[in-house]
């Protein structure tokens, strides 16, 4: 082979290399909303075709050492509402050291899939009592949040799955 094409050959490789080595993850799906059933904050988890949750977290944001609740499936049905702080049957308590939502304190909530997430929501107990009857808490990007309706909600993650 001559020198050209040597080196031919070795740029189209290490091109190929770099196209792999940054592909695009999957982007985090908007499949979750926030919202207050029996006076407890309730995470709803929009039907998906591409996410399934395999892990759910709440977490506290600027409180040191931060407090978490995390639960994992161990099988059986998918969550599709899941009241914060009460696993659903078919799940088990991964760590626990939050135990109580604080007023003033600002969470967050994620759910883990086996190939993508879901956006964060980020929320705090009087953003949730302040929804009306059919409204949810949402991602609007990164720690932003909004108030939309259920339908408006499960309409956006529809589009994005």
């Amino acid at each position: 082979m001559n020198r050209s094409l040597v080196r031919a050959v070795g740029v189209l490789a290490a091109l190929a290399a770099l196209a792999g080595a940054t592909a695009c993850s999957p982007v985090d799906k908007p499949v979750l909303a926030l919202r207050v059933v029996n006076e407890q904050p309730t995470l709803l988890v929009a039907e998906c075709g591409v996410f399934t949750a395999d892990r759910i977290s709440v977490f506290t944001i600027g409180v040191t050492p931060t407090k978490k609740w995390a639960i994992i499936r161990e099988g059986g049905a998918e969550a599709e509402a899941v009241t914060l702080l009460e696993p659903p049957p078919a799940w088990t308590v991964e760590q626990q050291t939050l135990a109580t939502f604080e007023p003033a304190v600002e969470y967050a909530v994620t759910a883990y899939g086996d190939q993508t997430d879901a956006d964060s929501v980020h929320f705090t107990l009087a953003q949730l009592t302040e929804l009306g009857p059919d409204q949810v808490l949402v991602s609007d990007g990164g720690t932003k949040r909004k108030a939309v309706t259920e339908t408006a909600f499960r309409d956006k993650a529809k589009k994005a799955c």
